[in-house]
């Protein structure tokens, strides 16, 4: 068990208006204000799944301790290199040429040269490495989580961590506004049926939690892993950006838009990219969701481009626009399976989305 002292020094590594991170070069001590508590975020709840999920999977963030203070709950976890959207990150390279002609049409940044604006650089992700790995990795996180009864509801590269090895191993972590759907008080505090919908960040958002759907599970989670791993498949990024290029966009720290992106922008990201369905093929949009808004913007009756509407051939013709880097992978079985857990993920009723135990199954078939 782990315990602060006053003698230790500490570092700032993040503050937010509702936790401060600190590290002492040994572990990390996270500090919660106590008095500060905004649904869906809940320090009584956070500590509780802590210690729920500290035994059994090496995929999921370790409590080493905690101290329950007046004003303060310090949880005390391990200190780990970085974070998952850092390693990605250092994963983009600079373009071996670049062209010696300015381009007119960044001049509003305030580049006053060549050198100054700003750089898309070419991502070296290795996916014949880590696609598979990574994904049955984070897969294995979320099969854990979900046989506890809990949805993480804020997926993302920057809750995943790893040490800079050779083979990292991926470490899920941040349960700060997590649902236990197996705790009584958590229970009564957040009805099943009717909870939050302003969970998840920016592009990682669920179709359903963009339509108002309440009575939501586990398939939040799967949707927000879908546009994780959709990111190591793009070919380039402008780095200036808050978040790396994905499948979706919702103009997230673009220059136009500042650091916040738009839901309604995201909306139409996703339904340019995988097509509309009719309001019958989205049943808990159309039971429990913002069914009059959905019908209201787009029709009842959908575009005829749903994906899930297509052949397989038509299917994974969309994916592999959408993911240009999956042609890259040089075994044709470890990239069928990845296709297939793709295909089983993408569909917008949740029901039918594959569940976090079907994609370790797929992804664990031996190779052909």
């Amino acid at each position: 068990m782990v315990h602060s002292r006053e003698s230790e020094q500490f570092n700032t590594l993040k503050c937010t208006k509702f936790a401060t991170i600190s590290s002492n070069g040994f572990y990390v001590v996270k500090s919660i204000c106590k008095d500060i508590t905004v649904p869906p975020h809940d320090s009584r709840s956070e500590l509780a799944i802590l210690k729920k999920l500290s035994q059994g999977n090496e995929h999921t963030v370790k409590l080493l301790g905690y101290e329950c203070e007046e004003e303060y709950l310090k949880l005390f976890l391990p200190l780990y290199d970085m974070d998952l959207d850092e390693y990605m990150r250092s994963c983009y390279r600079p373009p071996k040429k670049r062209s010696k002609r300015f381009n007119p049409y960044l001049s509003f940044t305030g580049a006053q040269d060549l050198e100054d604006q700003p750089q898309v650089c070419e991502n070296q992700f290795d996916v014949n490495k880590h696609a598979h790995d990574f994904f049955l990795q984070l897969s294995s996180a979320l099969q854990f989580i979900h046989s506890q009864g809990i949805i993480h509801r804020d997926v993302k590269p920057q809750n995943v961590l790893l040490n800079r090895t050779e083979e990292p191993r991926l470490v899920l972590t941040d349960f700060g506004i997590s649902y236990d759907t197996l705790d009584p008080i958590q229970l009564q505090r957040e009805d099943p049926n009717a909870k939050i919908t302003d969970v998840s960040t920016s592009i990682y958002k669920a179709p359903e939690l963009l339509f108002g759907v309440k009575n939501y599970k586990f398939a939040v989670d799967i949707w927000a892993l879908l546009i994780l791993i959709s990111q190591w498949f793009q070919h380039e990024a402008n780095l200036s950006f808050s978040i790396l290029p994905a499948m979706v966009d919702d103009g997230s720290g673009q220059l136009e838009d500042g650091e916040t992106g738009s839901d309604i922008r995201l909306i139409f990201s996703i339904f340019s990219n995988l097509g509309i369905p009719a309001i019958t093929q989205w049943t808990e949009v159309e039971k429990y969701g913002s069914s009059e808004a959905f019908q209201g913007m787009f029709g009842s009756n959908g575009d005829g481009n749903y994906l899930l509407n297509k052949h397989r051939d038509d299917q994974l013709q969309t994916i592999h626009k959408l993911m240009p880097r999956l042609n890259e992978i040089q075994d044709n079985s470890t990239k069928s399976l990845i296709e297939n857990c793709i295909l089983g993920m993408i569909t917008f009723d949740s029901c039918r989305r594959w569940s976090s135990k079907q994609i370790v199954h797929e992804l664990t078939k031996p190779s052909l």
